[in-house]
């Protein structure tokens, strides 16, 4: 594997030009569309809340299949084989389970709210308002750690280019700022019209490559090899010993419930949404989203146990000179390998795709969270449109500059998916009890709230150098974590509990409220 051939360059090269030209014209119709409403806090952060049902369902997939969701489920299938799956139909489960029930997004699209934590600062006051905002922008940042460093090995691997990944790197330091100075500018609108763009790409991208790849090695070929390499845990996730019945579980919670109902990303998405009736369903097909996102790089995973266990000693010499990181770029490194360069770089321009649909999303979430909430209520500006504004666009700037540093520097043990619930679960182990417990609980106050968000932070005992430090080797990921949301619940109804009844008007909100 060396640098790549010069039809491959060139090709790339046209991908890309089409692709930055596309972000362009999408970006300049947006800016022209938000002329006159540029401190409109409504058009900024929540897009004028005019989603209709298709929008909201494309916008919800593409934030949710990143580069990075496309690498870990790659990772999984490679490792686990078809027991893999079971994460994707957890998904389903999970996300069809709030798109039939409404849980959450329906009360919570009817606040009228721009940001979550808005939600706690009505229901709980403003101090809840500052802390829950600052653990939920806490795990999400943690979250984005291993975005770029991922989705950079990844391409490296599939453009072929390890002995010059110099040509790639500051590539995406370009795709990051791209995403920066667009989503800065542009708000919620320019992060939902580039997403609609970007999910249609990446889905035939995925769609392509899944394709192409089984014209090389074929279906029964696949399942000989899962067979003979992985036994009777590369088909059955409960006698697998990476997953296990409280490893599913925590699947269909993680994988469904949370990442659609209750991790910020995808649960602002129910805030935009024009009619409420839309909400509900969004979720409810978008499920089938959920599920796609998590087979569907799994699927390519699986192929490439097959193409590396049978493709003979040049393929497999390739993938061992990845190192510890062979199984992350397996799929990748079999991609660049097995199709024709004009295909390898529209994949690459493809994921391309997908890692900014996940940038723009979350470098706007994270950062509209701290301004908003955050600094907002600190300096008494929760009122002051410019500000708020200016200090989200700061706000992701500083976060893709951590994101880029943390990216090297990591050195935990996780898997990436691993990581990713880990990191994640700092905030939704408290989150989950706040967002039900105060749409549905009118008993629950402000006490019960701040014990919540200070033991649900316990999940953060998970992460692999923390767990390491504190001796529990022994315990998995997965039992920490619902340690922790049994730990959030408890301190939730004692601490309510422990005080009077909050005093609520008929929407629920506190009637004497600081949320400002």
């Amino acid at each position: 594997m060396g640098d790549m051939d010069g039809a491959m360059l060139v090709w790339l090269g046209v991908f890309l030009a089409a692709y930055f030209t596309a972000i362009y014209l999408i970006h300049g119709r947006v800016r022209a569309a938000q002329v006159g409403r540029e401190h409109d806090l409504h058009e900024y952060f929540v897009s004028g809340r005019d989603l209709d049902l298709k929008t909201a369902i494309a916008t919800l997939g593409a934030t949710e299949i990143g580069l990075i969701t496309i690498a870990y489920n790659a990772q999984k299938g490679f490792n686990e084989g078809f027991s893999a799956f079971h994460i994707g139909i957890a998904g389903l489960i999970g996300c069809a389970f709030v798109g039939l029930t409404g849980f959450v997004v329906g009360p919570i699209r009817r606040t009228g709210v721009l940001t979550l934590p808005e939600f706690y600062g009505l229901r709980f006051g403003g101090d809840v308002r500052i802390l829950g905002a600052a653990v939920m922008a806490l795990g999400g940042i943690l979250n984005m750690g291993l975005f770029v460093k991922v989705a950079a090995l990844f391409i490296v691997a599939l453009l072929g280019v390890e002995s010059s990944p110099a040509l790639v790197v500051p590539l995406m330091v370009v795709l990051v700022a791209v995403a920066v100075i667009y989503t800065a500018f542009g708000g919620m609108r320019s992060v939902v019209a580039t997403d609609v763009f970007q999910f249609v790409l990446l889905t035939i991208g995925v769609a392509v490559a899944i394709a192409a790849m089984l014209g090389v090695v074929g279906p029964a070929e696949v399942v000989e090899a899962v067979s003979r390499e992985k036994g009777v845990g590369g088909f059955d996730p409960v006698v697998n010993e990476s997953f296990g019945i409280v490893y599913m579980m925590w699947m269909v919670l993680v994988a469904g419930v949370v990442s659609s109902a209750i991790w910020p990303t995808a649960l602002t998405r129910a805030l935009l949404i024009k009619e409420e009736r839309d909400v509900r369903r969004t979720y409810l097909i978008a499920s089938v989203i959920f599920m796609g996102r998590m087979v569907l790089p799994a699927v390519l995973g699986v192929i490439a146990i097959a193409y590396f266990a049978n493709g003979g000693d040049g393929a497999r010499t390739a993938l061992a000179a990845h190192g510890s990181d062979s199984d992350l770029v397996a799929t990748p490194v079999m991609l660049g390998l097995a199709l024709p360069g004009w295909l390898v770089a529209f994949l690459a321009v493809a994921m391309f795709a997908s890692f900014m649909s996940t940038q723009d999303s979350y470098l706007f979430c994270w950062s509209s969270i701290i301004a908003r909430d955050i600094a907002g209520p600190l300096l008494r500006r929760t009122d002051d449109a410019v500000f708020q504004k200016r200090a989200t666009q700061i706000g992701i700037a500083a976060i893709a500059l951590y994101e880029i540093y943390w990216g090297l520097v990591y050195g935990g043990g996780e898997d990436v998916w691993d990581y990713l619930a880990v990191s994640g679960s700092i905030y939704f182990c408290s989150g989950i009890v706040l967002l039900a417990g105060g749409l549905y609980w009118r008993r629950a106050t402000r006490r019960g709230a701040l014990a919540a968000l200070a033991l649900g932070f316990t999940a953060v005992a998970a992460l692999g150098p923390v767990k390491s430090a504190l001796g529990l080797e022994g315990i998995s990921s997965p039992v920490i974590g619902f340690a922790a949301i049994g730990l959030s619940l408890a301190g939730f109804v004692i601490g309510s509990l422990s005080e009077p009844a909050p005093d609520l008007d008929e929407q629920g909100r506190l009637r004497v409220s600081s949320a400002g």
